[in-house]
């Protein structure tokens, strides 16, 4: 079992594909998310909350499908076999019914219709997403390895996926780490969204950075790779440590990261500049599925 380092506490803002996606998506939205329950007034602490629990069906289908697999793979590890593939896909359909009754979802809260049809199309994609990794390469390569080697597997690390880059806070943590017989270490990212291959791509490369700092292992040494299981026909991705520009990516996720800096009126205390800098997105489609639209667009 490989050790893994780990970092004290400390506020200062840490770059992360999710962060970056949210910044991206609505600058007011970003500011509920990672500021709204420290740097709010006191009036409005408690319903940013309540709205930041909220999920959406969406959400909760990839949380089914990946709690599903990292079983799979934990009962593989200990008893030797795999359970088989109808009864992996009872059990993620389980799932996702069991999350999307008892979460607070963005769904029932705001009256978004999720009809029978929808429900039955979500439960399609995820017994597709099944036997996409059933049926993937990095199930077979783990299985040909022998048996005494499945005790290195690290399935859905602990933790948040910290790491240090030049000092600097980052988050990325893949969902399986494997070893194979070339003697290279899999750091595989299960998907069950849509396919975004450049923004994945950051992601996954993030992932090399954090095998290389928290888990000790060198760059050339780590292959990343983003699984797209409802859509089995796209192309995984495959990122060879070895063939990486270490100072190109790094250039690029620390860019980003002085993005998220710039938002902050002290960077040490993660206190964020006033909400003014935060405007709304212009794409209502986006605010209408907002958590937080209540209180960002109440005429919605």
């Amino acid at each position: 079992m490989m050790e893994t380092k780990k970092y004290p506490f400390s506020w200062e803002p840490g770059w992360s594909y999710s962060r970056m996606n949210v910044l991206r998506t609505c600058l007011r939205m970003y500011w509920y998310d990672y500021y709204g329950k420290r740097f709010a007034p006191e009036r409005d602490r408690n319903r940013i909350m309540q709205l930041s629990q909220l999920s959406r069906v969406a959400f909760e289908m990839g949380i089914a499908v990946h709690q599903t697999i990292s079983e799979v793979l934990k009962d593989l590890q200990i008893n030797g076999d795999l359970i088989p593939l109808e009864e992996a896909k009872r059990t993620a359909v389980n799932k996702f019914e069991i999350l999307v009754n008892n979460k607070p979802l963005v769904e029932k809260r705001y009256d978004i219709p999720f009809s029978e049809e929808d429900r039955e199309e979500r439960h399609g994609k995820i017994m597709t997403s099944m036997t996409t990794f059933y049926g993937s390469k990095w199930l077979t390569m783990i299985e040909e390895m022998p048996r005494e080697t499945w005790n290195s597997w690290l399935i859905d690390p602990v933790g948040y996926g910290e790491f240090r880059m030049d000092g600097k806070k980052a988050y990325a943590k893949p969902d399986f780490i494997f070893e194979y017989r070339d003697n290279r270490h899999y750091l595989v990212e299960w998907k069950t969204g849509k396919p975004r291959r450049d923004e994945n791509l950051v992601q996954v490369q993030g992932y090399l950075f954090y095998a290389n700092d928290i888990l000790g292992l060198p760059l050339e040494s780590v292959v990343g790779v983003v699984e797209y299981l409802t859509f089995p026909s796209e192309k995984p991705i495959e990122v060879e440590g070895r063939l990486v520009n270490p100072m190109e990516l790094k250039n690029k996720i620390m860019t980003e990261l002085k993005l998220i800096e710039s938002l902050c009126s002290n960077i040490t205390e993660n206190k964020p500049k006033d909400l003014d800098h935060f405007p709304k997105t212009e794409d209502l489609d986006i605010c209408r599925t907002c958590k937080f639209r209540e209180m960002c667009r109440p005429e919605l």
